[in-house]
Protein backbone atom coordinates (compact mmCIF):
# COMPACT_ATOMS: atom_id res chain seq x y z
CA UNK A 1 0.00 0.00 0.00
CA UNK A 2 2.63 2.63 0.74
CA UNK A 3 4.76 1.82 -2.46
CA UNK A 4 1.29 2.50 -4.06
CA UNK A 5 0.45 5.56 -2.60
CA UNK A 6 4.36 6.33 -3.47
CA UNK A 7 3.41 5.46 -7.32
CA UNK A 8 0.18 7.70 -7.19
CA UNK A 9 2.00 10.66 -5.49
CA UNK A 10 4.83 11.03 -8.12
CA UNK A 11 2.85 10.45 -10.80
CA UNK A 12 0.23 13.26 -9.66
CA UNK A 13 3.44 15.56 -8.65
CA UNK A 14 5.19 14.90 -12.28
CA UNK A 15 1.99 15.26 -13.92
CA UNK A 16 1.30 19.02 -12.78
CA UNK A 17 4.88 20.00 -12.79
CA UNK A 18 4.90 18.92 -16.58
CA UNK A 19 1.23 20.82 -17.28
CA UNK A 20 2.78 23.72 -15.70
CA UNK A 21 5.80 23.63 -17.80
CA UNK A 22 4.06 22.43 -21.16
CA UNK A 23 1.09 24.73 -21.02
CA UNK A 24 1.78 26.91 -17.64
CA UNK A 25 -1.19 27.47 -15.21
CA UNK A 26 -3.90 29.37 -17.29
CA UNK A 27 -6.21 28.05 -14.64
CA UNK A 28 -5.83 27.26 -10.87
CA UNK A 29 -7.61 23.48 -11.54
CA UNK A 30 -3.90 21.80 -12.79
CA UNK A 31 -3.32 22.41 -8.91
CA UNK A 32 -5.79 19.31 -8.12
CA UNK A 33 -2.77 17.12 -9.23
CA UNK A 34 -0.47 19.02 -6.87
CA UNK A 35 -2.90 18.41 -4.28
CA UNK A 36 -3.21 14.95 -5.17
CA UNK A 37 0.63 14.73 -4.93
CA UNK A 38 0.62 15.45 -1.37
CA UNK A 39 -2.15 13.96 -0.47
CA UNK A 40 -0.56 10.33 -1.46
CA UNK A 41 2.35 11.25 -0.32
CA UNK A 42 1.06 12.00 3.17
CA UNK A 43 -0.59 9.16 3.14
CA UNK A 44 2.67 7.18 2.60
CA UNK A 45 4.81 8.83 5.12
CA UNK A 46 1.86 7.80 7.47
CA UNK A 47 2.03 4.63 6.72
CA UNK A 48 5.98 4.46 6.79
CA UNK A 49 5.93 6.10 10.03
CA UNK A 50 3.14 3.38 11.05
CA UNK A 51 5.21 0.39 10.46
CA UNK A 52 8.60 1.59 11.72
CA UNK A 53 7.19 3.30 14.88
CA UNK A 54 3.74 2.22 15.46
CA UNK A 55 2.20 5.52 15.05
CA UNK A 56 -1.17 4.23 14.82
CA UNK A 57 -1.05 1.59 17.16
CA UNK A 58 -4.66 1.70 19.14
CA UNK A 59 -6.38 3.74 16.55
CA UNK A 60 -9.04 2.38 14.88
CA UNK A 61 -12.45 3.58 13.62
CA UNK A 62 -15.94 2.85 14.75
CA UNK A 63 -17.34 0.37 12.55
CA UNK A 64 -20.60 2.55 11.68
CA UNK A 65 -17.99 5.16 10.44
CA UNK A 66 -15.74 3.03 8.95
CA UNK A 67 -18.26 1.20 6.92
CA UNK A 68 -19.78 4.60 5.82
CA UNK A 69 -16.87 6.14 4.62
CA UNK A 70 -16.55 2.85 2.46
CA UNK A 71 -19.89 3.52 0.79
CA UNK A 72 -19.09 6.92 0.27
CA UNK A 73 -15.72 6.16 -1.50
CA UNK A 74 -16.99 3.66 -3.92
CA UNK A 75 -20.13 6.18 -4.35
CA UNK A 76 -17.76 8.83 -5.95
CA UNK A 77 -15.94 5.94 -7.89
CA UNK A 78 -18.99 4.80 -9.47
CA UNK A 79 -20.47 8.68 -10.14
CA UNK A 80 -17.21 9.43 -11.51
CA UNK A 81 -16.75 6.63 -13.94
CA UNK A 82 -20.69 6.56 -15.00
CA UNK A 83 -20.11 10.66 -15.46
CA UNK A 84 -16.90 9.92 -17.56
CA UNK A 85 -18.50 7.42 -19.24
CA UNK A 86 -20.85 9.84 -20.66
CA UNK A 87 -18.24 12.11 -21.35
CA UNK A 88 -16.76 9.56 -23.35
CA UNK A 89 -19.43 8.80 -25.55
CA UNK A 90 -19.85 11.97 -27.08
CA UNK A 91 -16.30 11.99 -28.11
CA UNK A 92 -16.11 9.53 -31.07
CA UNK A 93 -19.76 11.12 -32.70
CA UNK A 94 -19.44 10.93 -36.46
CA UNK A 95 -21.78 14.02 -37.57
CA UNK A 96 -24.59 13.92 -39.74
CA UNK A 97 -23.61 15.76 -42.80
CA UNK A 98 -25.30 19.05 -44.69
CA UNK A 99 -26.30 20.34 -40.82
CA UNK A 100 -28.14 23.85 -41.22
CA UNK A 101 -25.85 25.32 -38.42
CA UNK A 102 -22.33 24.91 -36.66
CA UNK A 103 -22.09 26.22 -33.18
CA UNK A 104 -18.48 27.03 -32.64
CA UNK A 105 -17.83 27.03 -28.65
CA UNK A 106 -15.53 29.86 -27.73
CA UNK A 107 -11.82 29.00 -25.51
CA UNK A 108 -9.30 31.47 -24.55
CA UNK A 109 -7.68 33.65 -26.82
CA UNK A 110 -4.29 35.18 -25.83
CA UNK A 111 -4.48 38.87 -27.17
CA UNK A 112 -5.85 37.92 -30.15
CA UNK A 113 -4.13 34.69 -31.24
CA UNK A 114 -5.95 31.66 -30.76
CA UNK A 115 -5.30 29.02 -27.96
CA UNK A 116 -4.35 25.99 -29.15
CA UNK A 117 -7.80 24.19 -27.83
CA UNK A 118 -10.12 26.69 -29.97
CA UNK A 119 -7.38 26.46 -32.66
CA UNK A 120 -8.24 22.71 -32.82
CA UNK A 121 -11.98 23.67 -32.82
CA UNK A 122 -11.54 26.27 -35.80
CA UNK A 123 -10.30 23.73 -37.66
CA UNK A 124 -12.59 21.08 -37.00
CA UNK A 125 -15.54 23.76 -38.03
CA UNK A 126 -13.74 25.24 -41.24
CA UNK A 127 -13.35 20.93 -41.98
CA UNK A 128 -16.98 20.56 -41.60
CA UNK A 129 -18.16 23.96 -43.36
CA UNK A 130 -15.67 23.15 -46.38
CA UNK A 131 -17.40 19.84 -46.77
CA UNK A 132 -20.86 21.05 -46.40
CA UNK A 133 -21.34 24.50 -48.47
CA UNK A 134 -25.12 25.10 -47.36
CA UNK A 135 -24.03 24.96 -43.41
CA UNK A 136 -23.52 28.42 -41.63
CA UNK A 137 -21.54 28.85 -38.53
CA UNK A 138 -22.44 30.59 -34.89
CA UNK A 139 -19.17 31.58 -33.81
CA UNK A 140 -19.90 32.14 -30.36
CA UNK A 141 -17.68 33.67 -27.39
CA UNK A 142 -17.04 37.17 -25.52
CA UNK A 143 -13.80 39.45 -24.62
CA UNK A 144 -12.52 37.81 -21.43
CA UNK A 145 -9.24 39.25 -19.43
CA UNK A 146 -6.28 39.26 -21.66
CA UNK A 147 -8.21 39.04 -24.52
CA UNK A 148 -8.07 41.91 -27.07
CA UNK A 149 -10.85 41.21 -29.17
CA UNK A 150 -13.80 38.57 -28.75
CA UNK A 151 -13.44 35.03 -29.39
CA UNK A 152 -16.16 35.44 -31.89
CA UNK A 153 -14.01 37.56 -34.04
CA UNK A 154 -10.20 35.52 -33.57
CA UNK A 155 -12.37 32.58 -34.93
CA UNK A 156 -14.49 35.05 -37.44
CA UNK A 157 -10.69 36.07 -38.81
CA UNK A 158 -9.21 32.66 -39.03
CA UNK A 159 -12.07 31.29 -41.17
CA UNK A 160 -12.18 34.00 -43.44
CA UNK A 161 -8.36 33.65 -43.67
CA UNK A 162 -9.14 29.99 -44.75
CA UNK A 163 -11.31 30.96 -47.39
CA UNK A 164 -14.69 30.41 -45.55
CA UNK A 165 -17.36 33.40 -46.82
CA UNK A 166 -18.01 35.75 -44.10
CA UNK A 167 -21.61 35.33 -45.26
CA UNK A 168 -21.46 31.86 -43.84
CA UNK A 169 -19.89 33.60 -40.52
CA UNK A 170 -22.42 34.90 -37.90
CA UNK A 171 -20.71 35.75 -34.49
CA UNK A 172 -22.07 35.89 -31.00
CA UNK A 173 -20.14 38.40 -28.62
CA UNK A 174 -21.72 38.10 -25.56
CA UNK A 175 -21.25 34.67 -23.28
CA UNK A 176 -18.77 34.47 -21.23
CA UNK A 177 -19.34 30.18 -20.45
CA UNK A 178 -20.42 27.28 -22.31
CA UNK A 179 -24.14 27.67 -21.01
CA UNK A 180 -24.03 31.31 -22.85
CA UNK A 181 -22.53 30.40 -25.51
CA UNK A 182 -25.38 27.92 -26.24
CA UNK A 183 -28.31 29.99 -25.04
CA UNK A 184 -27.19 33.45 -27.01
CA UNK A 185 -26.16 31.08 -30.33
CA UNK A 186 -29.29 29.51 -30.30
CA UNK A 187 -31.55 32.96 -30.23
CA UNK A 188 -29.37 34.04 -32.91
CA UNK A 189 -30.28 31.03 -35.37
CA UNK A 190 -33.86 31.12 -34.07
CA UNK A 191 -34.41 34.74 -34.94
CA UNK A 192 -32.55 33.60 -38.55
CA UNK A 193 -35.04 30.61 -38.97
CA UNK A 194 -38.12 32.49 -37.62
CA UNK A 195 -39.09 33.06 -41.44
CA UNK A 196 -38.39 29.80 -42.84
CA UNK A 197 -41.02 28.32 -40.55
CA UNK A 198 -38.61 24.90 -39.29
CA UNK A 199 -36.55 23.91 -36.72
CA UNK A 200 -32.59 24.34 -37.40
CA UNK A 201 -30.51 21.36 -37.61
CA UNK A 202 -27.15 21.88 -35.31
CA UNK A 203 -23.92 20.88 -34.34
CA UNK A 204 -21.63 21.92 -31.75
CA UNK A 205 -18.45 22.05 -32.22
CA UNK A 206 -15.89 21.80 -29.09
CA UNK A 207 -12.83 19.83 -28.24
CA UNK A 208 -14.31 15.81 -27.71
CA UNK A 209 -13.91 15.44 -24.54
CA UNK A 210 -16.23 18.62 -24.12
CA UNK A 211 -18.67 17.06 -26.73
CA UNK A 212 -21.57 15.58 -24.11
CA UNK A 213 -21.99 18.69 -21.52
CA UNK A 214 -22.37 21.05 -25.02
CA UNK A 215 -24.70 19.00 -26.78
CA UNK A 216 -26.50 18.55 -23.42
CA UNK A 217 -26.77 21.82 -22.52
CA UNK A 218 -28.64 22.30 -26.52
CA UNK A 219 -31.13 19.75 -25.42
CA UNK A 220 -32.20 21.46 -22.60
CA UNK A 221 -32.16 24.77 -24.16
CA UNK A 222 -35.27 22.79 -26.25
CA UNK A 223 -33.03 22.09 -29.24
CA UNK A 224 -34.49 18.65 -30.81
CA UNK A 225 -31.95 17.83 -33.61
CA UNK A 226 -28.27 18.69 -31.92
CA UNK A 227 -25.74 16.65 -32.11
CA UNK A 228 -21.53 17.10 -31.23
CA UNK A 229 -18.74 17.90 -33.88
CA UNK A 230 -15.91 16.88 -31.84
CA UNK A 231 -12.18 18.84 -32.10
CA UNK A 232 -9.11 16.89 -31.13
CA UNK A 233 -7.71 17.94 -28.23
CA UNK A 234 -4.07 17.97 -27.16
CA UNK A 235 -3.14 14.80 -25.70
CA UNK A 236 -0.82 15.52 -23.25
CA UNK A 237 -3.46 17.33 -21.07
CA UNK A 238 -6.10 15.11 -22.10
CA UNK A 239 -6.48 13.51 -18.75
CA UNK A 240 -6.49 16.80 -16.85
CA UNK A 241 -9.53 18.25 -19.54
CA UNK A 242 -11.51 14.89 -18.48
CA UNK A 243 -11.11 14.78 -14.91
CA UNK A 244 -12.15 18.99 -15.05
CA UNK A 245 -14.79 18.22 -17.34
CA UNK A 246 -16.01 15.62 -14.67
CA UNK A 247 -16.93 18.73 -12.30
CA UNK A 248 -18.47 20.92 -15.04
CA UNK A 249 -20.83 18.19 -15.30
CA UNK A 250 -21.59 18.23 -12.18
CA UNK A 251 -21.95 22.23 -11.87
CA UNK A 252 -24.03 22.33 -14.67
CA UNK A 253 -26.24 19.34 -13.44
CA UNK A 254 -26.71 20.83 -10.22
CA UNK A 255 -27.60 24.58 -11.58
CA UNK A 256 -30.28 22.85 -13.82
CA UNK A 257 -28.19 23.58 -16.97
CA UNK A 258 -28.11 19.84 -18.30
Amino acid sequence: MKTLCMILGSLCSLYFIGITVYAGLSSLFPCIWAAGGVFFYGIAVLLHLNSRHGVLAGFSLPPVIKNSLIVLAALCILVFLTVEALIFTGMFHHPSENLDYLVVLGAQVNGTKLSNSLRLRVERAGEYLEENPETKAVLSGGKGTGEDITEAEAMYRYLEKKGISPERLLKEEHSTNTSENLKFSLEIIDKKEDNRGKEASIGVVTNNFHVYRGVSLGKKLGCRHVEGIPAKSNAFLQVNYLVREFFGVLKDKAVGNM
